[in-house]
């Protein structure tokens, strides 16, 4: 009896836990889903909508002050992979992002970071032709209002500033190829 009722708490806390994390979904993407064409940028020798997609924020852990969100490409043909966009300082409310082109508009006071063009900005996804990317959205809670850091700050030095004040991280990660153009 001693241990049924032991077991029985313990699934009570593993499910409460469970129902906690940090969850990152959208509207118009879906984990694990394939990119549709409007997503991809319109540079680098892809000829899409540059559309950020809509995201909502849910279980939101406590003590979260900001958050930061991250567009990564696993798959590039460079090392190390390559950051699409970096958001960061977005308030601690905000719920959900509406996307659109050109990332769409966003919260006043969040930070737009430097990607790896050099440039601060969304880029879409931009796979090569025939090959398949794997793409990760990345929604980091954080304990800290504003980021330490300077807005030309690099994505490897806004990533490290993050993971410092990371409280829970979340991913929605999708997949996009780019057919042979006739």
């Amino acid at each position: 009896m001693k241990y049924k009722y032991i077991a029985t708490i313990s699934l009570l806390f593993s499910f409460s836990s469970m129902a906690q994390n940090l969850m990152l979904s959208s509207n118009s993407v879906r984990d694990g889903g394939t990119l549709e064409a409007k997503f991809f940028a319109n540079s680098f020798g892809c000829d899409g909508q540059n559309i950020m997609p809509d995201f909502s924020f849910k279980n939101i852990p406590a003590g979260t002050k900001s958050f930061a969100l991250t567009y990564f490409d696993k798959d590039a043909p460079i090392d190390g992979g390559f950051v699409h966009f970096v958001i960061y300082d977005i308030p601690a409310g905000t719920v959900h992002l509406n996307g659109g082109v050109n990332g769409g508009v966003l919260p006043a006071t969040s930070i737009v970071g430097v990607n790896d063009t050099g440039s601060a900005g969304f880029i879409g996804s931009c796979p090569q032709i025939g090959e398949i990317h794997h793409y990760q959205w990345r929604l980091t809670a954080l304990d800290i209002d504003k980021l330490p850091i300077d807005a030309n700050a690099t994505p490897a030095i806004t990533s490290l500033n993050i993971l410092g004040h990371k409280l829970e991280t979340t991913t929605l990660t999708v997949t996009a190829k780019q057919n042979k153009k006739d």
